[in-house]
């Protein structure tokens, strides 16, 4: 036995001798199994990433609150004061937005195109279309099946939804039901 108890292990290999102190095998054979002891798989992370769930959120809102026109979604999805493009309208005033939707268009079904997720911003491009059946934006009904595109881009903290800023279609809508948008006329612009 060597001075300070390690035992010494020996083996002639091509004429050298080789000497491996026993302590030293079994201090490397600790750090490689503590080493792969993290490498197991673990079982996958059932909850999802947090842009997975806010994704999810953005489309239970479509799903719900358009194309089974259930307003109360709204009060489970978004924030008590949610805000659009930075106003405060609150749960009720988006309810009467999709009212005034769902109102004019009876038949609506709303089409998620793309939906990307980055930290707490969800947006989503979609396609929405329906027949005109009622009132809408001061226009009677015109029976017309129009068809229009837009993008939401939402914020979304502590599992709701707290701002969003809409982008629509919606002068290529009026214009499918038939309404003419022009400009104000100024004071001094003389009709050509």
């Amino acid at each position: 036995m060597k001075p300070g108890g390690l035992r010494l292990l020996e083996s002639r290999h091509g004429g050298r001798l080789l000497r491996v102190e026993r302590v030293a095998i079994t201090v490397l054979g600790a750090a490689i199994l503590a080493a792969t002891a993290g490498c197991r798989q673990q079982p996958p992370d059932t909850r999802g990433t947090s842009e997975e769930r806010n994704k999810a959120l953005a489309r239970r809102w479509i799903d719900e609150g358009f194309n089974q026109r259930s307003l109360t979604v709204v009060d489970e999805v978004f924030a008590e004061r949610f805000t659009v493009n930075g106003q405060v309208i609150g749960r009720d005033g988006l309810k009467q937005s999709m009212s005034r939707h769902l109102g004019g268009f009876p038949d609506l079904h709303v089409t998620i195109d793309d939906i990307l997720a980055e930290g707490e911003k969800v947006g989503i491009w979609y396609t929405a279309e329906g027949t005109h059946g009622g009132a809408f934006e001061a226009i009677p009904p015109t029976g017309k099946h129009v068809k229009w595109a837009g993008f939401d881009l939402f914020r979304i903290e502590g599992g709701k939804i707290t701002s969003a800023r809409f982008l629509s279609d919606l002068h290529g809508l009026l214009t499918q039901l038939g309404a003419t948008v022009s400009l104000p006329r100024s004071p001094d612009r003389v009709p050509p």
